[in-house]
Formats: C-alpha cells, structure tokens, sequence
C-alpha cells in the first residue's frame, strides 16, 4: 500500500469546511456479551456514547480502514473479509467548521476470547450493551441508527 500522507491541519481544517468526510464506524459484537459503546473525549460526539470509528486515509481500501479502526480504537484484530453491511448515515455536526460525514457502518463479529483496549486519546469509557432499550439517550444520532439496525436485524429489541 502506498505511503499515506496526512494534511497539515491548516489544509484539512479547510477540507472540513468544504468536503464532505467518508467515515466508517464498526458495531463491535463481542460474542455473547453485547456491542461496545465508548464515552468519547474529543469531537464530534464529545461526552457522548459512541462506536468506534475513523475517517478514511487516501490510498485505502475499505479493508485497510477497518482494520485500522478497529486496531487503533480497542486494540482488536479483526477479519475485514467477514463484516457486514449495516447502512450509511450522513452526519453533520455543529462543530469543525460544520462539518458532514458520510458515515458507513458494519457489523463486526469478534470472539469475545479476544482482549480489547481503548484508545485513551478518543474514549474515556465502554460498556457492553444487548438491546435496543439499553441504548443510551447520550448517543450520537448515527451511532443510535447502527445500533438500531443492528439490534432490529437480530431479534433483540
């Protein structure tokens, strides 16, 4: 894969006012005990309930992001080739220069074996959830509708 370059914020704060952002955000199922929701520190969605997610890096495949979301936000290695498909959100937030997100999220099966770590930079809390109701009001809007989705295409409402 080619080198990926990042802009100098200068540049990407003008992306962010006039772009719209391609981003992914992953429902974590983590076998039998629940999907993981964060407590997010930074924007957008600061001090709210979040999944994890990123934006995409020029000369990514979709494969590579996830993978990368996945490691840099729990620590988890995850099977790209097995997610599934959950919907797109737009986001648009108040926040960096009004910034809007096209938002894809997946379904990502983990064994719940596996050790997960969040990244202290991006989150200050998780908690492991099973249901609709358990959804908490301090979510994120695109955060609600994955979960929903989630959670309505498994029966447990």
């Amino acid at each position: 894969m080619p080198e990926i370059r990042f802009a100098p914020r200068e540049i990407f704060e003008e992306i962010l006012e006039w772009s719209v952002i391609p981003t992914f955000d992953l429902v974590i199922e983590y076998g039998n005990s629940g999907v993981f929701i964060l407590k997010r520190s930074i924007d957008p969605y600061k001090n709210k309930w979040a999944l994890p997610g990123l934006r995409m890096y020029k000369n990514e495949e979709i494969n590579d992001s996830l993978k990368r979301i996945a490691k840099n936000e729990l620590s988890l290695d995850i099977d790209p080739n097995a997610k599934i498909l959950l919907g797109q959100y737009v986001g648009k937030f108040k926040t960096e220069h009004n910034r809007q997100d096209l938002s894809t999220g997946y379904l990502i099966k983990v064994d719940e074996n596996k050790s997960m770590k969040i990244n202290q930079d991006h989150f200050f809390a998780y908690k492991l959830i099973n249901s609709k109701e358990q959804i908490p009001n301090n979510i994120g809007a695109m955060y609600k509708y994955y979960l929903e989705l989630y959670f309505s295409s498994t029966g447990r409402s």
